[in-house]
């Protein structure tokens, strides 16, 4: 049951992160949650620590959505994998420097990986395709 309630938590996530539903993404947030942007090495922490890198990245890309094709849950813990889209309208403040709004459409593969306790996110690994990301958005940086 655990599984499936999990499972349900995330998918609806997802639901509102592609309606950019911010009051049920900030629902996810507790005082101890804590959210792991890998390729940037950043981590969020607190109530705001889920829907601070949403809001962040609908900043950017205010179309966003994930199109999640593999979503696994085993006891407390549940992966999504996925493609994420969308096109860049925001500053993107990222490792490589900063982005200036490009236009582009961007498509970047991502596993997020997640921990619940009492149908709360208390930890998100959010692993992505950086370098492909910058590809897509500023290849003259790859020169």
């Amino acid at each position: 049951m655990k599984n499936e309630t999990n499972e349900a938590l995330i998918r609806s996530l997802y639901k509102a992160v592609n309606e950019k539903d911010l009051q049920t993404i900030a629902g996810f947030g507790a005082t101890e949650s804590e959210w792991l942007d890998v390729p940037f090495d950043f981590t969020t922490y607190g109530v705001n620590a889920i829907i601070d890198p949403w809001a962040s990245w609908f900043n950017i890309f205010p179309d966003a959505t994930c199109e999640v094709r593999s979503l696994v849950a085993i006891d407390d813990y549940v992966i999504a994998q996925g493609i994420g889209r969308g096109t860049h309208q925001g500053v993107f403040n990222s490792p490589a420097g900063v982005l200036q709004p490009t236009g582009r459409a961007m498509q970047v593969n991502f596993c997020d990986v997640y921990r619940l306790k009492d149908e709360k996110i208390v930890r998100a690994d959010s692993y992505f395709d950086f370098y492909g990301l910058l590809e897509q958005l500023a290849p003259e940086k790859l020169s």
